[in-house]
């Protein structure tokens, strides 16, 4: 959803009588009827406008064009961060990446406490609300820089910080904070962060796996070990040389169970894979054989 249809249904909604869940969904795709045919009278806030030229940004044909339209987006309207985030990540140079993040989430933090967006009834829910969503995304790209950087524990807190704003954690900070324990061997945060999100997947049975590998406990190593090859039948057939990559996936996407989900991991959290050079031998050393 982008800001203008986030502003249009507000707008609309605002002016209804809803008094229960049922009318407000009957008013929703009263909206969506109106909206399709062109009904809805809205003129443009310098927000929707900062968003128009992001677009524009995204369409540019150089990186100077893009940059200058996001730059353009923000003097418009210092309410739009993403604004922010899309100069961040277009910025090489890692000092001057670094700085601007660092202010735009220190302005966007500041602006959103005046706006009472981190009082009490809000934390936990941030990417659900539309206008706190661009500070979680930063957050995550911080904590993203923060591993590029080799500054692990620094990422591990941007983590724990995100989680805290928002539980349902859309981002997947939940996925990186177990790499980072696994990294740390921190046993017991890894454990209850596993128990809050109890999922059978690479993301969060392989950090479990590797901490036990490199804290010398087998029996829990093999478990875990044996939990993957159950949750990822092609996980031991990347470390056999036999694998064959999923061609249906789209690039930049992956398919939880499949091998698109194990291409992913050994190319997204390489500062883990790193700690353990010779985990391949392990692992086809105590995988159980597959018929």
């Amino acid at each position: 959803m982008n800001n203008k249809f986030n502003n249009m249904i507000n707008e609309f909604l605002a002016n209804t009588d809803a008094k229960d869940e049922k009318e407000l969904n009957e008013k929703l795709q009263e909206f969506i009827k109106k909206y399709n045919i062109g009904e809805i009278k809205y003129e443009n806030t310098p927000l929707d406008d900062a968003y128009e030229l992001l677009e524009k940004a995204g369409k540019a044909k150089s990186k100077k064009q893009a940059i200058n339209y996001a730059k353009k987006a923000y003097d418009i309207c210092p309410d739009c961060f993403d604004a922010v985030l899309f100069q961040v990540h277009l910025e090489d140079n890692p000092l001057k990446r670094w700085n601007l993040l660092e202010e735009g989430l220190m302005i966007e933090k500041n602006r959103l406490e005046a706006k009472r967006y981190f009082d009490k009834d809000n934390i936990g829910n941030f990417y659900e609300i539309f206008e706190t969503r661009p500070y979680i995304k930063g957050l995550f790209a911080k904590a993203d820089y923060l591993i590029l950087d080799g500054k692990i524990k620094q990422a591990r807190a941007v983590c724990k910080e995100i989680l805290k704003l928002n539980e349902n954690d859309n981002t997947g900070a939940r996925y990186l904070l177990m790499a980072i324990y696994a990294f740390l061997e921190e046993e017991n945060d890894i454990l209850k962060l596993y128990k809050k999100y109890p999922e059978e997947n690479l993301e969060m049975l392989f950090p479990i796996f590797i901490l036990y590998y490199k804290k010398g406990n087998d029996k829990k190593a093999k478990e875990y070990l044996d939990q993957i090859n159950k949750a990822n039948p092609d996980f031991i057939k990347f470390f056999k040389g036999t694998m064959k990559e999923n061609k249906n996936i789209p690039g930049g996407f992956y398919s939880i169970g499949d091998s698109s989900e194990i291409i992913m991991y050994f190319n997204q959290y390489d500062f883990l894979i790193k700690t353990i050079p010779t985990i391949d031998y392990y692992i086809l050393e105590n995988s159980k054989k597959k018929k």
